[in-house]
């Protein structure tokens, strides 16, 4: 026996995000709810959940978390200017299976963040995904409307020239079942 018991011996599921700045949220969230009846959607972010994936790492255990943790804090970059770009989907028109916003602004800067996680993270056995990092943030899944698909101009009027600067990332998990989903473990700032 382990001698390890509640939380300590409990798998985490965990991932590596950029926050959004409130104000940010703010405006995503009023633009999903004016265009619920419009885009129906079967799952909608909680505005607390928006943010900018960095790493999906998966089950973790605690013992690897504090060593995550540990790794993540070497990571050094600059705050990163961002621009809210208007929305986009995955999938196909007719049944697309996420609703997403763009992202303008230092995308490279992002990205540069994106690889130093993957650095960072790689010696502890995480395993980047295969498909090519692709900056969103989600704001809805599983499309369940008409035949026809989206109306063509259904994301016209996505938020788009709201700018802010990420200021730090996050360790995240996710807490299936529960609304919002995502809690924040450590955060970690960027400094000039």
């Amino acid at each position: 026996m382990s001698g390890k018991t509640g939380s300590e011996d409990r798998n985490m599921r965990l991932f590596v995000a950029l926050p959004l700045a409130p104000r940010i949220a703010e405006e995503l969230s009023r633009w999903t709810q004016a265009q619920r009846e419009r885009l129906p959607f079967r799952k909608w972010t909680h505005p607390n959940d928006y943010h900018i994936t960095l790493q999906f790492l998966g089950e973790t255990s605690a013992a690897k978390a504090d060593r995550l943790r540990e790794a993540l804090r070497g990571i050094k970059a600059d705050p990163i200017p961002l621009t809210l770009d208007g929305a986009g989907t995955f999938g196909p028109r007719r049944a697309p299976r996420v609703l997403w916003a763009a992202l303008s602004g230092n995308t490279h800067a992002l990205a540069s963040l994106h690889e130093q996680v993957i650095r960072s993270t790689s010696p502890l056995g995480f395993v980047p995904e295969d498909r090519p990092f692709a900056s969103h943030i989600t704001l809805a899944r599983n499309f369940r409307g008409a035949d026809d698909g989206m109306p063509e101009d259904a994301l016209v009027s996505a938020p788009a020239g709201l700018t802010w600067k990420a200021d730090r990332f996050a360790l995240m998990r996710t807490r299936l079942g529960s609304s919002p989903m995502y809690e924040t473990v450590k955060e970690f700032p960027l400094r000039e």
